[in-house]
């Protein structure tokens, strides 16, 4: 048995479109638990509606939240209240997936037969350009991660039915029900992101093999046209999150030599625009907050999200 969880704010319509790639798995042992983080909109009812006309109520669970959790604590929940059910693993997925027929099928019987493995994820194609990876899991490096064929064709795979890997993203985690028996599946230590780093440091540390199974698919609408422009407000979140998680994670010779090596090449690569001033400003901020806290949590996430960087 496999319980799969989502979790919605505010995009039912993707969330649904998930759903009904689900009903046409070719492995039909699973249970669904959608969890709407205080989406305050007719998320609930909309997904409710879909499931009666198209008889998936028995298999779902809807479960309201009163606020946004954030990705990690409300997927740790969503976990926790259906702990008690009866699960082989449990399968986090992003809303804004679609899954290919036999994907779960795949992932499972390699699980199934190799339990030596802890974590598997599917191959992730982009959902507009289908024949185009987006990722097929990815390695840990100094103070980050690589991925693997990232942006390269679907057929580079072709005769690689498995990638050992350390780094998997959130979007697509398929874990053995017994490795978060004891211990949440995601830290809470950060409202936006990072989860998925940090889940992987912590699989590093302790040991658990993970794999990509690259003939299980699903696609991902991740935006796949970037653009240049730079959110400093988004950059810094991001900063922050990942100072803070390698400064608990790493001795500190480690941290040090990192940030030293990595603060110079972020005021090459992102912060050109802003005047030396703003540059200074926004490096001795970061280090300053990273020093101070050992989370970054949502009143937090919301004050650097909304911060003036660069002064007009």
């Amino acid at each position: 048995m496999v319980t799969i969880v989502i979790l919605n704010y505010k995009g039912w319509q993707d969330t649904i479109a998930c759903l009904a790639s689900l009903q046409n798995q070719t492995m039909q042992d699973f249970r669904v638990v959608v969890a709407d983080n205080g989406s305050q909109d007719e998320s609930l009812e909309q997904i409710r509606h879909w499931a009666q006309e198209s008889s998936f109520t028995d298999r779902l669970t809807l479960l309201p939240f009163n606020e946004n959790y954030g990705f990690a604590k409300g997927n740790n929940m969503a976990i926790e209240a259906v702990k008690d059910q009866p699960a082989d693993y449990f399968w986090c997925l992003n809303n804004d997936t679609v899954v290919v027929p036999d994907c779960l099928e795949r992932l499972v019987a390699y699980m199934d037969t190799h339990n030596e493995v802890s974590v598997a994820s599917p191959a992730i194609r982009l959902y507009d350009r289908q024949d185009t990876l987006w990722n097929a899991g990815g390695k840990l490096v100094f103070g980050g991660r690589r991925y693997f064929y990232a942006m390269q064709p679907a057929s580079v795979l072709d005769g690689i039915r498995v990638l050992p890997v350390t780094f998997v993203t959130g979007c697509a985690l398929l874990v053995r029900a017994e490795l978060i028996a004891q211990t949440p599946l995601f830290t809470e230590r950060f409202f936006f992101g990072e989860e998925d780093f940090n889940f992987s440091l912590r699989m590093q540390s302790e040991g658990h093999r993970m794999v990509c199974v690259t003939d299980a698919v699903l696609y991902h609408k991740v935006g796949s046209a970037q653009t240049d422009i730079v959110s400093y407000n988004k950059l810094f979140v991001y900063l922050l999150n990942r100072l803070i998680d390698l400064r608990t994670a790493y001795p500190a010779w480690k941290y040090r030599l990192w940030i030293s090596l990595y603060l110079p090449m972020i005021r090459f690569k992102f912060l050109r625009r802003m005047s030396c001033k703003e540059q200074r400003q926004f490096v001795q901020l970061l280090r300053r907050e990273a020093a101070q806290n050992d989370g970054v949590s949502r009143t937090l996430y919301q004050h650097y999200i909304n911060y003036p960087f660069v002064h007009e």
